[in-house]
């Protein structure tokens, strides 16, 4: 009687836990059901017990009160989800009048994604480098997404050091070229192996350059009857499409819209008369810049013509080649002509041993093969019927004679002439300076040598003179060394100067001898 009392206590005293204590056997209720489910998909949740003792009633339970299911043995329901049905459910077993209930399985109703869109800020997506900008992924429909992002058709992987993430936003804090290209992301409802995904339509963005100021130049061309300039206006670089502006004296004469960085204007002139400043203006619609002014005039060539000549000298201060300019007067458009020896070189035509560029000639490396009469002529390049301006020959030969320069430059080799005159931006005063060398080396290392041997000297005959071992035989030595002091400097100061050091010198020298 008295262990069945104990059994009811305990029974009751377990109650408060919600499991089942029955003839021994603990009661413990299981609840399996999904966590995730599509709206209007069905899923069924199960409640069993490891140990079914009976009587039993199973009862399925969403939130505190709302019973959805009840029944005599372990309960499998089908659920059809709908929006109402995301939430927390239990199973409850009852038995002899005592409940427990079991662990709680909570459901989240996902909503497919649908309709998935790309928003650009700004839109259009056209921006000038260093601005910023947003791309949002927004979807018509669907709940619990996660986003992936595309570029050019390659995956933007996070973290990016292009791109910053942020929930269903790309950002992008100073736009460059690199970030120019295709957008597009794919919103995904991720639920293993039924995941579902939507994309967007790809978004271009463009990325565009500012544009550099604009440079002005003009050539010259004959229509059979009239001289016309070809005036270029030029950027080295921004994004089209640009307008250009021609200004004659400060007016407007014509405008150019193009999807180029260069415009072509033509104005007609008079040889030898003065038509004006010309200017251009490149715009764009955030930029409006003026460039450089020239003088539309054109000056036919005149004389005199003369060579001037300039040698270039290795490091060694040894002549490694010449350099050799036709100087004009005046002339806006001329052609030069080289000579050699009375014989004309062909235009343009380089050698192993000189290179040509317009009104310069370098050789390379003077031989007795190129050693001679060098001359020039020119004439206006827009008129083959104009005449030569012709200059005195200048000789250019080998020489043995070693220059010392005092001016500061850097040393290169001859080599490196010829790639400064393929480049286009090579002048004449790039080329005299690669060959420049300066002797302060030379004179400052002599200086030192010189210098070192008289202290060596010095140093030994103060030596000879203090020993007082050695003074029968050091007698000879202290003379000879006394004699060769005096014979340096004999060469070296005047003889006034001189004079009181020989005295004074003798002086110690017999002190010594004593």
């Amino acid at each position: 009687m008295s262990e069945s009392l104990l059994l009811l206590l305990m029974s009751v005293l377990l109650l408060p836990g919600h499991v089942i204590i029955t003839d021994g056997a603990t009661l413990r209720p299981e609840l399996t059901g999904p966590s995730m489910a599509f709206l209007k998909s069905t899923v069924t949740f199960e409640c069993k017990l490891s140990e079914s003792p009976s009587p039993l009633t199973f009862e399925l339970i969403k939130g505190n009160d709302e019973v959805l299911a009840i029944n005599d043995n372990p309960i499998t329901f089908p659920l059809k989800v709908n929006k109402g049905s995301e939430g927390e459910y239990f199973c409850r077993v009852t038995a002899r009048n005592q409940t427990s209930t079991s662990n709680p399985v909570y459901l989240q109703v996902v909503i497919p994604v649908q309709g998935v869109s790309l928003v650009p800020e700004p839109n259009p997506a056209v921006i000038y480098e260093g601005a910023g900008f947003n791309m949002s992924c927004e979807a018509s429909k669907g709940t619990h997404l996660t986003y992936s992002w595309y570029h050019n058709k390659q995956k933007v992987m996070s973290p990016s050091p292009l791109h910053h993430f942020a929930g269903n936003t790309l950002t992008v804090d100073r736009a460059a070229e690199r970030h120019a290209g295709s957008y597009l992301c794919v919103a995904e409802n991720m639920m293993g192996n039924n995941s579902r995904a939507s994309s967007s339509r790809p978004v271009t963005v463009v990325v565009k350059k500012y544009l550099s100021a604009p440079r002005l130049s003009f050539t010259l061309f004959y229509n059979g009857s009239s001289y016309y300039a070809n005036i270029s206006c030029r950027l080295a670089y921004g994004s089209p499409p640009v307008t250009f502006q021609l200004l004659l004296n400060g007016k407007r004469v014509d405008v150019q819209q193009v999807d180029f960085l260069e415009a072509w204007f033509s104005q007609p002139v008079t040889v030898g008369l003065d038509m004006g400043r010309v200017q251009c203006i490149a715009e764009n619609n955030i930029q409006q810049l003026l460039s450089n002014s020239i003088d539309l005039e054109v000056v036919p060539v005149t004389g005199p013509a003369h060579v001037q000549v300039e040698y270039l000298y290795r490091a060694d201060s040894a002549v490694a080649a010449a350099l050799l300019q036709c100087v004009i007067t005046m002339g806006t458009f001329p052609i030069f002509s080289w000579s050699f020896n009375g014989s004309t070189l062909p235009l343009e035509a380089n050698s192993p041993t000189f290179i040509q560029h317009e009104q310069v000639l370098v050789l390379t490396h003077i031989s007795p093969g190129n050693s001679g009469y060098y001359s020039c002529r020119v004439r206006d390049s827009f008129n083959s019927n104009s005449s030569w301006v012709e200059s005195e020959e200048v000789l250019v030969k080998m020489t043995d004679l070693t220059i010392f320069r005092t001016s500061t430059a850097t040393t290169y080799e001859v080599a490196d002439l010829t790639t400064s005159f393929n480049s286009a931006s090579s002048t004449t005063t790039d080329v005299v300076a690669a060959f420049e060398v300066t002797q302060i080396e030379v004179t400052a290392v002599v200086f030192c040598c010189f210098l070192f041997v008289m202290i060596v000297g010095g140093a030994g005959c103060l030596f000879q003179n203090i020993n007082p071992e050695r003074e029968t035989t050091d007698n000879y030595h202290h003379g000879h060394c006394h004699e060769h002091f005096n014979t340096e400097y004999h060469h070296a100061m005047p003889e006034t100067v001189f004079e009181p050091h020989v005295e004074e010198m003798e002086t110690v020298f017999m002190e010594v001898e004593v």
